[in-house]
């Protein structure tokens, strides 16, 4: 059965899944133990349209915090 909405207290905000996938000999296998697994990235405190509207005001934002197990990853 596929979810169509989640609970706000089921939302992370500023987290990203982990990859399951892999290639392994030409065939895509799937990690199901980090299925629901998420780590933290570099994400604003505030919504897209706040921060829109920061930068158009010429409020200046603090730097991102930064989270040292995401050094080097991707975001």
């Amino acid at each position: 059965q596929a979810r169509s909405s989640y609970m706000d207290t089921e939302v992370l905000w500023g987290h990203r899944f982990t990859p399951v996938l892999t290639l392994e000999k030409d065939f895509y296998e799937v990690d199901y133990n980090s299925f629901h697994s998420t780590y933290e990235t570099h994400t604003p405190a505030c919504c897209a349209k706040e921060l829109a509207q920061s930068r158009r005001e010429g409020q200046l934002l603090g730097p991102l915090p930064s989270l040292a197990r995401d050094a080097g990853t991707a975001g």
